[in-house]
């Protein structure tokens, strides 16, 4: 077991209800059990981001971060997941090449594919004027069903999509899909709905989505310091 100091993933108090399940720490959460590092979780508010002290671990005033005693502080979910990886030996295929692809998998997930399905997340979720958000889904739509099809093709008939087991490359794209859920359309591509779902079958992943809706569940919106849910104004 690789030696490391006491950690602390920072997360968020609440969320609303479209975005539980989605905030990044769980990415965190789940390189780190993976590994089996115990860790410690610390929620904060809206406020605390905008302060000089948090900006000065996070420059953008986001989650998640990942503390370490004796180390720098981790900031942006993939960055903290391949620092993991790499410190472990865990989630990386042993094969020197193998090993560079996952790696370019990683950076993948998080700007050739999570874009995209953000577009769509939005035009769903997030855009409030409704006629504005009827006239840019079939567009958003296009490009993230686009992006699924590349990926479907790019996994082939394999379990995984870099070698025989398990690895990064598997844990931030199917991270990433968890923000297609609300469409559907990821099931239009059966591979890949079969391949997200052993990922997500992982004791892993489960355990962490469950610590993650459980905190949200503890707390609401005046917890991040908000008079009521800003989604039903």
């Amino acid at each position: 077991m690789v030696e490391h100091g006491a950690l602390t993933v920072i997360g968020l108090k609440w969320v609303p209800s479209f975005a539980q399940g989605q905030v990044r720490d769980h990415r965190v959460r789940w390189a780190l059990r993976e590994v089996g590092w115990e860790y410690e979780v610390e929620l904060i508010d809206g406020a605390h981001m905008t302060t000089p002290t948090y900006r000065a671990e996070h420059p953008f005033g986001q989650v998640p971060l990942l503390r370490e005693d004796g180390r720098v502080t981790l900031f942006e979910s993939g960055g903290i997941v391949l620092d993991i990886a790499e410190r472990t030996g865990r989630m990386l295929p042993s094969d020197k090449n193998q090993r560079a692809l996952a790696k370019c998998w990683t950076y993948a997930a998080l700007n050739s594919v999570e874009p995209f399905l953000l577009e769509l997340f939005f035009a769903d979720m997030m855009i409030e004027d409704k006629e504005v958000a009827r006239g840019y889904r079939p567009h958003a739509e296009k490009f993230a069903r686009d992006r699924l099809d590349k990926l479907s093709v790019a996994l082939g008939d394999r379990d995984w999509l870099v070698g025989d087991e398990f690895s990064i490359a598997d844990l931030m794209t199917a991270s990433v899909s968890k923000v297609s859920e609300n469409s559907g359309l990821i099931n239009d591509f059966p591979n890949l709905a079969a391949w997200r779902e052993r990922c997500f079958a992982r004791p892993a992943f489960r355990d962490s989505i469950a610590e993650q809706l459980a905190e949200y569940e503890r707390h609401g919106p005046a917890d991040m310091g908000w008079d009521q849910d800003p989604t039903k104004n």
